[in-house]
């Protein structure tokens, strides 16, 4: 792991910000009956002026990762549209603004804001205040700040010339890197209450006046970051870097008390690890040793999947790289059947035609791109496809096959149709499965940047989404601002971000293939440790398959996993746990206490901080077991379990033993417990393998089975601190019965 990123993510520390007392009359959840609905969402306000969409917005690209991360689905408004009555603020965990500069309709939001605030749960400025404090905004802008506890003095200092900073802790305000000695532009803001923490003071130079000044401060209302104190943007090399740290800041100006938090990152205790892979370069053919052509998805199928059985793999078909009448070829269709039919391959689907640019055809333009094409034809000189044409090689369709990326998609000789992209080529795929299995996923090609409708379009099919991202975290990209969130916002649709980049870069610098693929684990074992920010996993396109050094480094990564703690599952079911976060429910019944109902396949939530913090398990319903990451609890769900509720043990020394999941590399569910004895069903991919805590001495039979008949069984006994470990040496991807009876003595000693 780099050492400089280590640095870096280990000033997140939130201890190291005493907690404020709370304000009178506040609540961090909002009271319906005996239960306090925890407010998960994020109202994000953003300027469609300055900022186009809400991807394109700086909440978007640098702070919804830690937003995610703390439990929070974020929701975008543009300013200049209706915003919601003031009062209606009060159903979100709070208001959260980035604005570059005011505005351009900063009069009915400055209007709109100032009573809103007033309903919020929490507001958090990061940047300008939103409004021109030399101008008639002024008291609209004193009436936000006074919400946070501070005050502006309607001045600012240009010529920051021997300001000097007066930081609290340099692990908050220089998380990935400081400020440079010659300091941005500021505003003067003071504090105007005790309970507001400031996390950086400026000392004005006695020519402006002397003083301080607030830039970084967070308090029980909310959070402020000045313009130029919270990030450094990059944008001739399109980086950032924190100056703040994002994970205190935004824990503390949104809620500082401990509370469950929906993770997406864990399964069954372990970090969860997918596999996926695009099907372009399913026609490429390679040398093989014997000198002999081999399809690259031969090459898949003997490298991959048939070696590495116990590690699932998600192929997505596109159609038209078998359709003739496209420019595809037929010949590994059966390739593909055989591939499919593997229990360890996952199928999904990737388009027909394979666009490259997805918003190009948001208005399915066929003259726009014809004047594409023509434009990237050589038109003055004998180009290779019109000497090949003229030679007697080349043929019409042919000709209507991109050959590389830049134009808006592979296959191009009939006009886009969005119901050809999605129901046509389901269908086909679905003609190339075998009997028992299914199609539920739907894979972004090209950018992965798909418009609104074609999102949609894949809902309406029944199919989750996932593609785009281009998550990094390592030399090249050393700021946590450079991960993706959970999702991207397209008007009313979400397209699930892949977790990890895949070996062919396309916002962020060009690297070669094995460079980027050995990235990926940099970037694993950075968003691994001090924290689990993202699960693991593999992606990358066939073709490059065929070339040995990308073979090598991918089964060297697949070799890695087979013997990683890690609970590997289908790219499905991450792509379905992330469509279910922003779902869950979680109810606040006091003493400690919460409810978590609506979870779908989030069937893990996180305690932050809590090294002091455990579960009751004797209180607590539909909870398995609970391990540590870090300074992180981790409690792992029964999804059986439809409303299930989590107790802290909150007596004095440790919460006393009971049998409860410490870890497992497949995922289980109808945990029943009796006396000394537990059972339980379980699937998933590769051994078996289960560590309970809080088993009591003694002997103990497991017993595996299937459908009424007995697979496997064996005598296993706890460890001397109570943990119970075993591998059941059986295929689980078909779900296991498992059944664990403690031994009786005289049966024991025979």
């Amino acid at each position: 792991m780099l050492a400089t990123c280590a640095v870096w993510l280990a000033g997140a520390a939130l201890a190291a910000m005493p907690a404020a007392a709370p304000v009178a009359g506040e609540t961090a959840a909002e009271k319906i009956g005996a239960k306090e609905i925890v407010a998960r969402e994020i109202l994000a306000l953003y300027d469609g002026a300055q900022e186009q969409a809400p991807d394109r917005t700086r909440i978007h690209k640098y702070a919804e990762v830690v937003l995610n991360h703390l439990g929070y689905a974020v929701v975008y408004r543009d300013v200049r549209d209706p915003l919601p009555e003031p009062g209606a603020v009060a159903r979100y965990a709070g208001i959260l603004t980035w604005f570059t500069a005011p505005p351009s309709s900063r009069g009915p939001y400055l209007a709109w804001a100032r009573i809103a605030v007033r309903s919020a749960r929490r507001v958090v400025i990061l940047g300008s205040t939103g409004g021109a404090f030399w101008s008639d905004d002024h008291p609209a802008i004193n009436a936000i700040m006074s919400e946070l506890g501070l005050h502006h003095e309607r001045r600012a200092i240009e010529l920051t010339l021997g300001t000097e900073t007066v930081p609290v802790s340099k692990r908050l305000t220089a998380f990935e890197r400081g400020l440079d000695p010659v300091l941005p532009t500021y505003d003067v803001v003071r504090t105007v209450r005790s309970d507001v923490e400031p996390w950086l003071h400026l000392s004005i130079p006695k020519r402006e006046g002397g003083g301080t000044s607030v830039v970084v401060a967070t308090g029980p209302r909310g959070g402020y970051a000045a313009s130029g104190y919270e990030i450094v943007e990059e944008s001739g090399l399109g980086r950032s870097r924190w100056l703040i740290d994002p994970f205190a800041f935004f824990t503390r100006a949104f809620r500082s008390e401990p509370w469950p938090i929906p993770d997406v990152t864990t399964v069954s205790g372990r970090r969860l690890y997918f596999h996926h892979v695009d099907s372009d370069g399913l026609n490429d053919v390679v040398v093989a040793r014997k000198q002999e052509p081999v399809l690259v998805p031969q090459v898949f199928l003997n490298e991959i999947v048939l070696a590495y059985p116990d590690l699932p793999v998600t192929l997505a078909l596109t159609p038209g790289d078998l359709d003739p009448l496209l420019g595809g070829n037929a010949t590994p269709t059966d390739l593909v059947r055989q591939i499919w039919s593997k229990p360890n391959v996952e199928a999904s689907v990737a388009s027909y035609t394979r666009p490259h640019r997805w918003e190009f055809f948001a208005e399915a333009d066929r003259a726009a791109e014809t004047a594409v094409v023509a434009a990237d034809a050589p038109q003055d000189r004998l180009g290779l496809r019109r000497l090949l044409d003229w030679a007697g090689y080349g043929t019409a369709i042919d000709s209507h096959v991109a050959g590389g990326r830049n134009l808006p998609r592979e296959y191009f000789r009939f006009p886009f149709d969005l119901r050809t992209e999605t129901e046509t080529a389901l269908a086909t795929a679905r003609t190339l499965l075998p009997t028992d299995k299914s199609i539920r996923l739907y894979q972004w090609t090209g950018d992965a940047r798909p418009f609104e409708e074609a999102i949609a379009a894949t809902r309406r099919l029944g199919l989750l989404n996932i593609n785009g991202g281009e998550s990094r975290l390592d030399p090249g990209y050393p700021s946590v601002s450079h991960l993706a969130p959970i999702a991207r916002p397209v008007g009313i649709e979400r397209q699930t971000y892949a977790v990890a980049s895949d070996e062919l870069p396309r916002s962020k610098a060009w690297r070669p293939m094995v460079a980027a693929l050995q990235g990926l684990r940099t970037t694993a074992l950075n968003t691994e440790t001090p924290r689990r920010l993202k699960g693991s996993s593999l992606h990358y396109h066939l073709a490059s398959l065929g070339r040995q050094p990308v073979l090598r480094e991918v089964q060297a990564h697949l070799a890695e996993a087979r013997t990683a703690h890690v609970a590997p599952m289908t790219t499905a079911d991450y792509a379905e746990l992330a469509q279910d976060f922003p779902a869950v429910a979680i109810d606040a019944l006091g003493d400690s206490a919460w409810s978590i109902t609506g979870r779908g396949a989030v069937q893990t939530v996180r305690f932050d901080a809590a090294e002091a913090i455990d579960v009751d398990l004797s209180r607590s319903v539909g909870v398995i077991g609970r391990t540590r990451h870090g300074d992180a609890l981790y409690i792992a769900l029964d999804r059986a379990v439809e409303s299930a509720r989590v107790v802290l043990w909150t007596e004095a020394g440790p919460a006393p033993a009971a049998v409860s999941l410490a870890d497992a590399r497949w995922r289980l569910w109808r945990v029943v417990r009796s006396g000394s004895d537990w059972s339980y069903e379980a699937s998933g991919f590769g051994p078996g393998d289960f560590a309970w805590d809080g088993v009591p001495a003694g002997a103990y039979r497991v017993i595996a089975r299937r459908n009424g008949e007995d697979l496997w069984s064996a005598e296993v006994a706890p460890s001397v601190d109570g943990r119970l470990s075993f591998s059941i040496p059986v295929a689980g991807i078909a779900p296991l019965g498992v059944e664990i009876r403690r031994v009786a003595t005289a049966e024991a000693a025979r």
